[in-house]
């Protein structure tokens, strides 16, 4: 019996040192095929990537007549492996890294090269796929490689669901269109963020500067679309739209009020200080600092009295703001602070301190 059981042991430990050997023969194989695909991938990767810069440096140095008809000159060899998948997604990033540092003719021989390869017809492909990133992606190359005859096809993508695709399509029409390709914003039902407006205003700061009507957008339903009005109307100066940014100091946004009073520290009339002062009372702290500041900027004699009330409030940064407005408002509002100061030590610390800055 006890034989009986040595041998089936035998048995076993034997099954399972020919299993364990097998998978051990199973895993080198495994690497040994991996080592081999890795580098032969390795080495049509670097033949891959010599033979994209080689085109594209051609391309940026070509300096001839481009024909209508057959555009570059390009070798077969290249158009006999543009149709393969990995070749051509290494060559479109390496066309597109070459096209963010180049400008001038070298960019405009890019911008021919991508079309004459119809890549642009692969970037429309992948708008129709359900990945968002994807589609992203696909907006950022065609308006990287100033693809403008495909800007209809792009505008619908400025009412995405998905925030990053409406953003790239967005920066694409302002891109394409200037000034007028912020007319998605007739129609746009989702916010515009923060950060978006800030890539739109500064993609605009490199356009020269057009009349566009902003008044509908100063109305709009959409309460992003009405604060990024507000600041178009304050970088661009537009004066004549100052009864309509006054109206928005009563809009039940407090996003859209605050940015009203920053717009009006620019925007201003003689009466414009005394709309802010009407308001005052109404509104929570940061709307009275940004009223106060804008009062700096745009106040004069008039609104002394009101700054000198401020400077025996309770809240320290609004007797402070109201010292510096009173300070920047000429001999007579700084009489009006020193006079306010006598019989208050924390009030006389501001005032120091005003001073001190007024000095340097």
């Amino acid at each position: 019996m006890v034989l009986g059981s040595l041998v089936v042991s035998l048995r076993t430990l034997g099954l399972i040192i020919f299993v364990f050997t097998n998978m051990i023969l199973i895993i080198l194989a495994f690497m040994l095929i991996y080592m081999v695909w890795r580098k032969a991938h390795e080495k049509n990767f670097s033949k891959y990537r010599m033979l994209s810069g080689l085109h594209i440096r051609r391309t940026v140095f070509y300096d001839g007549q481009i024909d209508p008809e057959t555009g570059i000159p390009l070798t077969r060899r290249l158009k006999r492996m543009i149709v393969k998948k990995i070749f051509r997604r290494l060559f479109t990033e390496e066309l597109i890294s070459a096209k963010k540092n180049i400008n001038g003719a070298a960019a405009i021989n890019l911008k021919h090269l991508y079309h004459q390869l119809t890549l642009e017809s692969y970037a429309l492909k992948k708008l129709s796929r359900d990945h968002w990133h994807i589609k992203a992606k696909a907006i950022q190359e065609l308006t990287l490689m100033d693809m403008r005859e495909l800007k209809e096809e792009l505008f619908a993508y400025t009412h995405d669901r998905n925030e990053l695709v409406r953003m790239e399509a967005q920066v694409a029409m302002v891109q394409f269109n200037g000034f007028e390709g912020l007319r998605f914003l007739d129609t746009i039902t989702y916010s515009i963020s923060e950060w978006q407006q800030i890539k739109l205003l500064q993609k605009l700061s490199n356009l020269p500067p057009v009349h566009i009507e902003i008044d509908g957008w100063l109305k709009s339903s959409n309460s992003s679309v009405v604060v990024f009005a507000l600041k178009l109307a304050r970088n661009y100066h537009r004066f004549e739209l100052h009864d309509i940014i006054i109206t928005c100091l009563d809009h039940s946004d407090a996003q859209i009020r605050l940015q009203a009073i920053h717009c009006l520290g620019v925007i201003y009339t003689d009466e414009t200080s005394v709309h802010l002062i009407s308001r005052f009372w109404r509104e929570g702290l940061p709307h009275q600092l940004a009223m106060i500041s804008a009062l700096q900027n745009i106040g004069s004699e008039k609104d002394n009295t009101f700054l000198g009330t401020l400077l025996h409030n309770d809240n320290y940064e609004i007797k402070l703001n109201a010292a510096r407005a009173l300070a920047s408002n000429g001999l007579k509002g700084q009489a009006v602070l020193m006079d306010h100061g006598a019989s208050d030590d924390q009030l006389n610390n501001i005032i120091t301190q005003v001073r001190g800055e007024i000095a340097a």
